[in-house]
């Protein structure tokens, strides 16, 4: 559908292809079924207009919006992408380029996604010459271009070239990111080094990092060893021949090039080394290497050392900083014990962490930032270590000096907590009770409201759970839907539920009834829609038929957006079709927000729609799921299924389809691990060295590969194709594990497979929907529950037939 500028742009209801997506060409395809070119309005030279106002008869219709890798065309390419092999792809894309009558802006396209692969392959040579030949027609990526050719022609050791191509690119705006060190390497390598200097300069000046001050003091160096001033052993050859000013310069960048970098490092090891050529051109030589580094700048060096995980070396610099403070408690000092507490926290040294801030607690009461921060961790610290009479004291200083911090609900909810550790329960009570009128909008609020009523619940204490629930009902129903699928109906739910064990049947029905109505798919909509279906199915199906009609009387639709017209959307746009989706992120990034510092909601659902047609599923469900919040109240019936596809997209159709058939797991199961894993990046690395589009661990794959003859090593599964294959089949096994409860897979996938089976054995008469909620682990019981919403939508959008089958939850977990 094609819609002037200023109309309501409403959506259909047809399917958006979303075949993969990610930050690289090579885990990212087109739609399965590609539309018609987007509709733009050129000029005669092929560019788009350049500027945000459009033409009355401009149209844009990003549904038609078809990436170069849907084309039938290039099948063959996209299905070499799929299996990983992007040299082969990029042969692909050859041939048709070679039997194409592809002209201008099309042959661009082309040439600009023949270049990507070329370099994604390792052949810069053939990228470079890709690349200019992109350049060479006037359209929105001749710039990237440009900047594709000068950065393969660097890696190939063509500088001049490199310099000619770069130096038409600007340096404003996304394309100009990370610009200055490749013209500052092009220019050091055809030696103009005074050039060199003047970009390196300017690139601390702007984005101040220790690569930067690195190559700084790197080249200062290099233009006093130019001019012939220095001799063999790296001295000046005559008194004078290097100023003081000149040599303290090279020592101040060398010194800031080893900040946040661990000392064994190849960073800090080359940082020493340029500090001693510096300390050499001064007159008190190696002396000058002793001089300490400001206390803000060894502050932040500590606290990089902390963020990169290199834990032991943080302990040693800020050990020695210690030494260094004439007062141990300024505001560098109390800093220092925050992180050193963190540090010691990561280590999973209570007792130490513990120790660390005690003191700063005592010390620290001016910095109004730091001081509730402070107090919080303290308080956390204290009771993982066991001790929660100290905790509770933490927590209380914190709500009474906390002032305006959001960290308040928080550390009550936390002292709720230890009461109850320490057994006195009837404060734990008294706690969560006063938080509804205390903290009406703390974040935190509804958590201690559940945490009572399930502490009712477990004694079987119906009537005090309703009592609970009904205040914190009052406070969300307004704004329910937009707590997402996770948290959205969960106080109506137990309130529900609570109605019925006190014999309100009525009262229960009616609000299961509203639940599955109000809150389509969400995680208690799936409990209540399975418990009315147990007590009253006609209703149930009643209630689901009403929520669906609803959702069909009301389109869905947005605004059309002078945004779209922008150079940077139509940039933005050019990137996606030829698959460099992380510079297409950064042109859409940077489209004007007007007013206030969100972007529209329809300018949001634009973009969207924009990645979904591109393939990018990670960005595109990303801006669904985490931005915008108004299709969750709405069944995907009609045009809101086009949003719920959005959210719900079916990246490596192939991959996933003849996986579930060969591991006997279906699909939507699949696809609600893999959202839920890794939000579909199959780059995605976590903390824990899980890899993948499904999280897989080395020990893990290993053990399942091996009888199938695949790969298992941390490069391996980042392939889209095997890491599937192997998270498909862990998930087969898990769930053969559990043959009388085979949802136990969901916790045992994130947790490991027996601890859900003592879980189990520890509650055998517990019902499902509590025994969810008592899952020790928080991140294990939020991820049950994500995933069993994300099962239900996908079954539901794309597998009707079996789609009452991920509805239906059980209403109790059979006895091992």
């Amino acid at each position: 559908m094609k819609v002037p500028s200023g109309r309501a742009w409403k959506l259909g209801s047809a399917a958006v292809g979303l075949v993969v997506g990610a930050c690289s060409i090579a885990r990212l395809t087109g739609p399965e079924a590609p539309g018609e070119p987007l509709a733009i309005k050129t000029t005669a030279t092929g560019e788009a207009p350049t500027t945000a106002e459009a033409t009355p008869d401009e149209v844009l219709d990003l549904e038609a919006f078809t990436p170069l890798l849907a084309l039938p065309e290039l099948r063959a390419a996209r299905e070499a992408i799929d299996a990983g092999d992007t040299a082969v792809a990029a042969e692909r894309v050859r041939e048709v380029l070679e039997r194409s009558e592809w002209r201008g802006v099309e042959r661009a396209r082309a040439e600009y996604l023949l270049a990507r692969l070329e370099e994604e392959s390792g052949r810069c040579e053939s990228a470079a010459r890709a690349y200019t030949n992109a350049s060479e027609v006037s359209w929105e990526l001749t710039h990237y271009a440009l900047l594709g050719a000068g950065r393969c022609w660097l890696q190939v050791d063509e500088p001049a070239q490199a310099l000619a191509a770069l130096g038409q690119v600007p340096l404003e705006g996304p394309v100009g990111n990370g610009l200055r060190p490749l013209l500052a390497e092009a220019a050091e390598r055809t030696g103009d080094l005074e050039r060199a200097g003047q970009l390196w300069s300017a690139e601390v000046s702007a984005a101040p990092s220790a690569d930067a001050h690195r190559a700084l003091a790197r080249i200062l160096l290099a233009r006093l060893q130019a001019r012939g001033v220095l001799d063999e052993m790296g001295r000046p050859r005559e008194a004078g021949a290097v100023s003081e000013a000149e040599a303290r310069a090279i020592l101040v960048h060398a010194r800031a090039a080893e900040v946040g970098l661990a000392p064994a490092s190849d960073g800090a090891r080359a940082a020493r080394a340029l500090q001693r050529s510096a300390a050499a051109l001064l007159p008190e030589g190696e002396a000058a290497l002793a001089g300490p580094r400001e206390p803000e700048v060894e502050l932040r060096h500590v606290e990089a050392l902390h963020d990169t995980g290199h834990l032991d070396d943080a302990l040693d610099a800020s050990d020695a900083l210690i030494q260094r403070l004439s007062d141990r408690w300024s505001p560098v000092g109390c800093k220092l014990s925050f992180v050193r507490g963190k540090v010691f926290a990561r280590q999973r040294q209570w007792a130490r962490a513990s120790e660390e801030l005690a003191p700063a607690v005592r010390q620290c009461r001016d910095d109004a930032d730091l001081r509730p921060r402070l107090l919080y961790v303290a308080g956390k610290y204290a009771a993982s270590g066991g001790q929660h009479a100290q905790a509770v004291r933490y927590y209380e200083m914190l709500e009474q000096e906390g002032g305006q911090s959001t960290l308040l609900d928080d550390g009550r909810l936390l002292r709720a907590r230890s009461y109850l550790r320490m057994g006195a329960e009837a404060r734990f009570t008294e706690l969560l009770a006063s938080m509804p009128a205390d903290y009406p909008n703390g974040d935190m609020t509804m958590e201690g409201v559940l945490e009572l009523a399930m502490r009712r619940i477990e004694k079987h204490d119906w009537s005090g759970a309703a009592s609970v629930l009904e205040r914190g009902v009052a406070l969300v129903r307004s704004k329910d839907s937009a707590r997402g699928h996770e948290f959205s109906g969960r106080e109506r739910y137990f309130l529900a539920r609570a109605r019925y064990e006190l014999g309100q049947r009525e009262a229960a029905l009616e609000e299961y009834a509203g639940i599955v109505r109000d809150l389509p798919l969400s995680y208690y909509m799936l409990h209540a829609y399975s418990r009315l279906n147990a007590l009253d199915p006609e209703r149930a199906r009643a209630s689901l038929e009403e929520g669906v009609r609803r959702a069909t009387e009301r389109p869905f639709s947005f605004a059309m957006r002078s945004e779209y017209r922008h150079p940077a959307f139509r940039r933005g746009m050019e990137l996606l079709r030829v698959g460099d989706v992380a510079r297409g992120r950064r042109e859409l990034a940077a489209l004007p927000k007007g007013e206030g510092d969100s972007p529209d909601a329809s300018l949001l659902w634009g973009i969207a729609l924009l990645y979904g047609r591109a393939g990018a599923a990670g960005p595109s469900h990303g801006i669904a799921r985490g931005q915008l919040t108004d299709w969750f109240a709405h069944w995907p019936s009609g045009d809101w299924r086009k949003a719920w596809e959005l959210g719900f997209p079916r990246p490596h159709r192939s991959i996933v389809e003849r996986e579930a058939g060969k591991n006997g797991v279906p699909e939507w199961f699949i696809y609600a691990i893999m959202r839920e894993e890794s939000a579909f990046d199959p780059a995605a690395e976590s903390p824990a060295k899980a890899y993948g589009l499904m999280q897989l661990i080395v020990p893990t794959a290993k053990a399942y590969a091996q009888p199938l003859g695949l790969p298992y090593q941390p490069h391996a599964l980042k392939r889209p194709a095997v890491n599937i294959a192997l998270g498909s089949r862990v998930l087969s096994s898990f769930t053969e594990r559990f043959p009388k409860n085979p949802l136990l897979a969901i916790p045992g996938y994130n947790a490991g497979p027996g601890r859900p089976a003592r879980w189990l054995r520890e509650r055998p008469e517990v019902d499902f929907d509590v025994w969810v909620e008592l899952i020790p682990f928080s991140e294990t019981r939020r991820y049950t529950k994500r995933v069993l919403a994300s099962r239900a939508a996908y079954a539901y959008l794309y597998d009707p037939e079996r789609a009452e089958e991920a509805l239906r939850l059980p209403l109790r977990l059979e006895a091992p």
